[in-house]
């Protein structure tokens, strides 16, 4: 899952929750599969409650993107 730069700055400064760096640099692919020229250098960990007994650690991955707040893709 990637998340909006804007989005999740907003979201972590009221929450408090901190970026975590990558170690490395993580290559955006274009929905035509082309490499973008923006890459994702943080992410944040949430803790999610589904139906109120399953607790989940996802990881969301943060860059700039264009047109859309969050983007759901495997990776």
């Amino acid at each position: 899952m990637i998340i909006h730069f804007n989005l999740v700055n907003k979201v972590c400064e009221k929450l408090k929750i901190q970026f975590i760096s990558l170690t490395k640099e993580k290559l955006i692919r274009d929905y035509d599969e082309k490499i973008s020229k923006k890459t994702i250098t943080y992410k944040i960990l949430l803790n999610l409650i589904i139906e109120s007994h399953k607790k989940l650690t996802v990881s969301m991955l943060i860059a700039d993107i264009d047109y859309h707040e969050v983007i759901l893709s495997k990776f």
